[in-house]
């Protein structure tokens, strides 16, 4: 069988083009892989940060909290000391 040059060429240059696109997109998956994780370390890194920074923060609301809750009872102490007792239904004789 008789196979001219011309088609052996347009075989061989297909197939050289067909290599290189898929190459390119392989090259194009891994490169957008690298950087999503890229990215992923950042914002692991970044929420990481955030969440020590909102722990210390709750955990100066608690305080203050605690503090506020205290005060607000003793509040109420005194209050209920210059009401006095609760006035009777009954007279005492």
């Amino acid at each position: 069988m008789y196979v001219s040059i011309e088609v052996l060429t347009t075989i061989g240059s297909f197939t050289g083009l067909l290599v290189a696109i898929v190459a390119g997109f392989g090259w194009t998956i891994r490169r957008s892989d690298a950087q999503l994780q890229q990215l992923g370390d950042r914002l692991d890194g970044r929420i990481d940060r955030l969440e020590e920074r909102l722990d210390a923060r709750i955990d100066r609301l608690e305080e203050r909290f605690d503090v506020l809750t205290h005060e607000v009872i003793e509040i109420k102490i005194a209050v209920a000391r210059l009401e006095g007792p609760l006035p009777r239904l009954v007279p005492a004789r």
